[in-house]
């Protein structure tokens, strides 16, 4: 169970490796009182709870326990939901970080479609059978990392992927 978990938590590190600047043009804000919002947060992320993207009913439905463990790791908000000897998934919220800006390494990477995004799917993330990786690219410059992992004991990556996927559909249909 730590393996896993310091598994997941070094893979989300290493995603978050890359966000620790912003790049691009300064615009000119509103001149009234209007709020403004930067192009992570016109997506709506800048408000969105990692651990409020799965309803118990979806947590249960993929077999994980409620309620998860929300944490901060880097530039993402992230909730951790765990399997009883079976790992976890864990959801992070990248407000001000696309896709493109994390770090996507594994043995395979594929575009895929997740309800209405374009996402990354990264097998065996980091080199680690046991993990998959889900990145959807909610706007340029905002993304949401799902990462399944399983037991340590395991080589299933199509296993985990699976998990992944499922859940990255169900969170994809909560995004704004």
């Amino acid at each position: 169970m730590k393996r896993i978990l310091i598994t997941a938590v070094v893979g989300l590190a290493a995603l978050s490796a890359g966000c620790t600047g912003t790049s691009g043009e300064a615009k000119p804000g509103p001149t009234d009182s209007t709020p403004t919002s930067s192009s992570g947060s016109s997506s709506g992320l800048a408000t969105v709870k990692s651990c409020d993207l799965l309803t118990e009913a979806d947590v249960t439905g993929l077999g994980l326990t409620y309620p998860g463990d929300q944490s901060d790791l880097g530039t993402a908000d992230t909730c951790y939901w765990k399997i009883s000897g079976n790992g976890g998934l864990r959801a992070g919220v990248f407000a001000n970080s696309g896709v493109k800006e994390l770090d996507a390494k594994g043995e395979r990477l594929s575009e895929i479609k997740v309800g209405k995004f374009t996402a990354t799917k990264v097998e065996a993330q980091n080199g680690d059978k046991t993990a998959c990786a889900v990145l959807i690219s909610v706007t340029e410059s905002s993304a949401v990392s799902v990462i399944s992992t399983l037991s340590a004991t395991s080589t299933d990556t199509a296993a985990s992927c699976e998990r992944a996927t499922k859940a990255a559909d169900l969170i994809a249909a909560k995004l704004p």
